[in-house]
Order: structure tokens, then sequence, then C-alpha cells
């Protein structure tokens, strides 16, 4: 019996070194065809081999911040991991993306034009404090996505340490400005945060949150639906309200005052929505305590670019008050968008003191990501 089972030790070690033998001859066989493959192949098996790590590390995070705070130990390794894979094609880590929007609105698609699924962002608001945060806080920082279409930054939000966002317990969302250019959502898009809350010393400031989760939709339904997503660090909860819009374009909107004048004073909101969605609007500025901005008779949005289903509808809405007097009842008005594959709709508002312009600017997306960067 000793005899018996010493032969199977010595043959299972033996098996063992010819398995480890074979893995080191594959492994030296595998290199020998990279170094015989293409520069263009090598690129690419570089690539492939690259996404497989970047995607596991969003599930292991090799820090002892992760059991404090897993999401800032993932966001750290962030630039680490985008270097390894995107560096070189789609320049470098704090590049903003250079895709605009209404690239295919007067021209055609190159190999035609393509509807996406897309991700409609609506809201972004700190729900929950800890480590000693109260309201009210002074806020700066940057709010982004990442997407496939050139991995970049799509900037939805952004303040500087001099032009902080003012939090409240009331009114705890931040300001969006973007995005720039519709996100596209048929893969996991990244939600890259950086936040912080400003002290009276720099040195002092604290972060509010340090976030880079892949935001992955809950599922495919028939239609386009709204979710919520909620991303705990160590000092704060944010709360992301945000939508799938199914077999989506691009619409880029702006208003122009072409009848009396825009009256200081008044307080109220810009919105769009779609048919779909209709219960939850992309505010695309709000005033009142701040002057509406104008370019002669252009109003600035805050926000612009939205998107819509082909075969759904596009609701631009106002809503503006004369002024903080509740006597004075807010003026509200819609105008109603049917999508088109590409060029532009006319419509207007009147809210009594002026009447708007409202142009809608339409555009499908590219075949292919290569040709998204003609503009």
């Amino acid at each position: 019996m000793e005899m018996e089972m010493e032969m199977e030790l010595g043959l299972a070690v033996q098996l063992k070194r010819d398995h480890i033998v074979e893995s080191q001859a594959e492994d030296e066989a595998a290199k020998k065809r990279k170094v015989e493959l293409d520069p263009a192949e090598r690129e690419r098996l570089a690539e492939a081999e690259g996404a497989s790590k970047f995607i596991s590390f969003f599930n292991t995070v090799e820090d002892e911040e992760e059991f404090t705070d897993y999401y800032a130990a993932q966001a750290k390794q962030l630039r680490k991991f985008w270097e390894s894979l995107y560096h070189g094609p789609y320049g470098y880590f704090d590049d903003e993306t250079t895709i605009c929007a209404k690239r295919f609105t007067d021209k055609p698609a190159p190999c035609g034009g393509h509807l996406q699924h897309t991700l409609q962002i609506f809201s972004v608001k700190v729900t929950g404090l800890s480590g000693g945060l109260q309201f009210p806080l002074d806020v700066y920082g940057m709010v982004a996505t990442r997407d496939r279409l050139d991995h970049n930054r799509n900037i939805i939000f952004h303040r500087k340490r001099d032009n902080c966002l003012t939090l409240t317990e009331e009114d705890s969302s931040l300001v969006l400005t973007g995005p720039s250019r519709a996100v596209i959502f048929g893969d996991p898009v990244i939600m890259e945060v950086e936040l912080k809350v400003k002290s009276n010393i720099e040195s002092e400031d604290r972060v509010l949150s340090f976030l880079a989760p892949r935001l992955k939709s809950p599922g495919f339904e028939p239609d386009s639906f709204l979710f919520k997503k909620c991303y705990t660090s160590k000092l704060s909860t944010l709360e992301f309200t945000v939508g799938h819009i199914f077999f989506s374009l691009e619409a880029t909107i702006s208003v122009k005052v072409i009848e009396g004048s825009w009256l200081e004073d008044s307080h109220g909101q810009f919105a769009a929505s779609t048919a779909s969605i209709e219960d939850e609007k992309v505010v695309l500025l709000g005033f009142g305590d701040e002057k509406v901005s104008l370019d002669g008779d252009n109003i600035l949005l805050s926000r612009s670019v939205v998107s819509v289903e082909l075969e759904g509808q596009l609701i631009v809405s106002v809503s503006a008050r004369r002024s903080t007097e509740e006597k004075d009842e807010a003026v509200e008005d819609r105008a109603v968008f049917t999508p088109l594959k590409m060029g532009r709709s006319l419509g207007e508002l009147n809210v009594g003191f002026c009447k708007m312009e409202v142009t809608v600017a339409w555009s499908l997306f590219a075949a292919h990501p290569l040709f998204m960067s003609l503009c």
C-alpha cells in the first residue's frame, strides 16, 4: 500500500512538473507569436488584453482604503488603468472630449447614421452626509462621464474653488452644465466624481466624494426608463437620477428672444423632457437669484444637449414668474418636437412679457467610433 501511494505521489509530482514545463513552453510560444504579428495586430491584441485587466480592476482593489472607502480606493486606480489602455490614441487622462454636438446636423454621417442607446442625466444630488459634515456646504470640483466613443471626460459639472456652489438641505442638487454631447450607453459608462468642500483654509478642504464607478443599466425593458443609482463614500452619498433612452438620437437646443425683452428679475426655469419619461425633466437653465445670461437676443442655457427616441417626442418648456412676489403666478408654455434624422426644427415659447424661438438641431451617430471625431 505504501509503495502504491509513493508511486501515485511520484506520478502526481511528475505530472505537475510536466504541466509547468508545458505552460512555460506555451507562454514562450505565445510571446513568439506576438513578436511575429504585424504592429497593428499587436496593438489590437494588447488593447484586448488591457480591456480584460481594466474590467477586473473594478472588481479588485488592492488598497487598505478599500475597507473604509471602497469607491475612493477604486477611483485612485482609474488613471493608472486608463493610461495603460487608452493613452496615445485618446490623448491624456485629463483630456475632455473633443467630439462635438451637432456633428451630423447639416451633413450625413459617414457610412450612414445610426441610433444609439444613450444615458440621459437628470440630476446629481447629495442625499447623505457623515464625518461631521452639515449643510450648507460650499462645493467645488468635477463630475464627468466617460463612454466608449473616446473614453475622455464629458463634463457635466465643474466649479473651481473660487466659484463654489452652495448646497443646502432644501436644495442639495448640483447645478449641471453638461454633457457637451450625448452619452452613449451601449456599454457601462464611468461616472468620474471629484468633489470637495471648501473650508476657510484650502489645506483644510475635505473630500466630499471621490468616485469612479461603472454605471450599468439595470436591465432592458421594451421602452426607455428612469432609474436612480446611489454611491456612498466616507463622507457622503450621491444619488444619480438618469434615464436609459432607447434607439435615440442627439438633440441640441437653443432659445432666442424674438419679441419683447427678457425681464431681469424673473424667476423660473427652462427644461426639456421626452414623451417616454415626461415626469422627469432635464433643467436647461434655472434662473432667479442670478440673472439670465444673454448673448444679444440668445439666452445662454446651462445645458443644451439631450437625447430623444426617434419615434418619440421632445418637449421644451419654460416656467417664468415676473418677480419673487407670490402674487405673480408663473406663466408656463411648452413646444413639442417630432425628431428628425438630421436638420433643425423650430418652435415658440410665450411667457407674456416676451416670445422666444426654440431651435432643435438633430444629429444621428456615426456607424463607427472612428468617425465620431469628424465635426
